[in-house]
């Protein structure tokens, strides 16, 4: 019997203790955990010892939660005699002491609501023993984990370019409205978001599925160009003026210029005392190679914020314009600065002759301006991509942007190289042969470790990596493959071997038929 009675009171006990907890954790909190090497200011390896005995990880809380709490997981690895412990304080709260230890280990630490705050959050790491101690932090595999609660929604222009450059939550998909024959204001755009997030977002084609939206608005009566804030309509950024030269205005702004002071509006005069995003202008450094280089953004693109450059987009409109904002976005994002004086098009022809110029998109591979020029290697990689989705090889480079576009896999092409009548003058591409396949080999490119891993003077990437193709450092290369000419497998030679012999018998059958037809007196 007591037994009995001990069992429900324990029963209830439980139950109690799970109702309360249930209660005091509400069921709209939401939980994210990202690596620290993920975050806006990434962590790779951090060193503390006694040349720096001082280390700090930032992070940024979007204005639209209230925090709840988190947690902290610190990779740790110690020297052989490391004899010093560390201390660990977030926003300067009580520090968190991690004993010495000669092992590896992993260090957890509670965030409770009260040590975290809106904005930026700085979480310092210091050697208590400078002379005695070292250790080393692996970003990779260190975490921070925030909990937190949907507080409000954006209610400014300053909110909502804090919620870009926030870790928690992590905004992802951007929606910049659709305008025909307007791709110069939607990269630029597109580039000014990337810098403030500092990567490249998932640029979606509604403004539904869209974290933010940015539209645009002609309106006569305005007094001059302005960013507004609409918090009704389906846009919270509208980029608004008089007309269309306004528009580039603002644009410009947007693209250069901090709007975190701004409420509602945001006008051109108060650029002047807003902040800078991004550099002012990039470096020529010489690197191993052309392709190499323009990822690195030691080619003379960015220079004055693009103003030596020309951007060919061969596809303005629709979801294909989202790939030249992905790959525009990370290369903003290489050079530092958005390219709001650059040129922006949809052919060569119309491009000053004198810039810089990159082409993005499938309809490259059709345009002689940029095929004329393209290296041996450039061809390489366009059959190696469309060999992965399927392509045959074709004697005209300009046929393989017409792949079926019912297979499934995306790659692309990246090149750089200089112009053969212009050697002061660089011309970079970003291609597939596959025009389904590229919004997707454009993302794959843009939004990993890909683009880092460009090399060469051509390269081909996919969903396994990049190919690089250099012929000038390397020697063990066909003719074929020197002089772009197609190669073709044994499989393909017996087959023309095949319709030689076939064509040569036709034309025997036909020759005696010619003979006999003349012997009887036919002409």
């Amino acid at each position: 019997m007591f037994v009995r009675v001990s069992r429900v009171l324990l029963a209830l006990i439980l139950a109690g203790w799970w109702a309360t907890a249930m209660a005091e954790t509400p069921d709209d909190v939401s939980v994210q955990e990202t690596p620290l090497a993920n975050l806006n200011q990434p962590i790779g390896n951090l060193s503390i010892d006694a040349d720096a005995p001082e280390s700090t990880i930032q992070f940024a809380l979007g204005p639209t939660i209230e925090p709840s709490g988190g947690r902290l997981v610190l990779n740790l690895r110690p020297a052989p005699r490391n004899r010093s412990a560390l201390l660990v304080m977030v926003n300067n709260s009580r520090a968190v002491r991690i004993e010495p230890a000669d092992q590896p280990i992993l260090a957890e630490i509670d965030l409770p609501s009260s040590t975290l705050q809106s904005g930026t959050n700085l979480v310092t790491i210091v050697l208590e023993d400078q002379d005695q101690g070292y250790w080393s932090l692996d970003g990779s595999e260190s975490r921070l984990r925030v909990e937190y609660q949907n507080a409000a929604g954006l209610a400014s222009l300053g909110s909502a370019e804090a919620a870009m450059m926030a870790d928690f939550p992590r905004l992802d998909r951007i929606h910049i409205e659709d305008q025909p024959d307007e791709i110069m204001l939607e990269s630029i755009l597109a580039q000014g978001v990337a810098l403030r997030m500092n990567r490249t977002p998932e640029f979606v084609a509604n403004a539904a599925d869209a974290d933010i939206s940015i539209g645009f608005e002609l309106d006569a009566d305005l007094t001059g160009p302005e960013i507004r804030f609409d918090s009704q309509g389906p846009h919270q950024i509208l980029i608004a003026g008089r007309q269309r030269r306004d528009l580039e205005t603002v644009a410009r702004v947007f693209a250069s210029r901090s709007i975190r002071s701004g409420s509602q509006v945001f006008r051109v005069a108060d650029a002047l005392n807003a902040g800078v995003i991004g550099r002012e202008s990039t470096q020529s450094i010489p690197y191993s190679s052309a392709l190499g280089s323009f990822a690195n953004a030691q080619l003379p693109f960015g220079e004055g914020r693009g103003a030596q450059a020309s951007v060919i987009v061969t596809e303005p409109d629709g979801e294909a314009r989202l790939a030249a904002l992905s790959i525009m976005s990370r290369t903003a994002l290489a050079h530092q600065t958005a390219w709001i004086y650059a040129w922006y098009g949809t052919n060569s022809f119309d491009a000053p002759a004198d810039r810089h110029t990159v082409f993005i998109g499938t309809g490259a591979l059709t345009d002689r301006a940029f095929v004329r020029g393209a290296p041996a290697e450039f061809r390489t990689a366009l059959r190696a991509a469309a060999a992965q989705t399927g392509q045959r090889n074709s004697l005209r480079l300009s046929s393989a942007a017409y792949a079926d576009d019912l297979l499934p896999a995306a790659s692309g092409v990246a090149t750089a190289f200089t112009d053969p009548e212009n050697p002061t003058r660089w011309i970079a591409g970003f291609t597939s042969p596959r025009p389904s396949g590229f919004l997707r080999a454009s993302q794959m490119l843009s939004r990993s470790d890909h683009w880092s891993a460009l090399n060469g003077r051509a390269a081909f990437w996919d969903e396994g990596g990049v190919t690089a193709y250099d012929y000038s450092v390397d020697d063990d290369i066909s003719l074929a493959q020197r002089y772009g000419l197609p190669e073709l497998t044994p499989r393909e030679i017996a087959f023309v071997l095949f319709m030689l012999a076939g064509l040569f018998l036709l034309r025997a059958i036909w020759r005696r038929r010619r003979i006999h037809d003349k012997s009887t007196g036919w002409r």
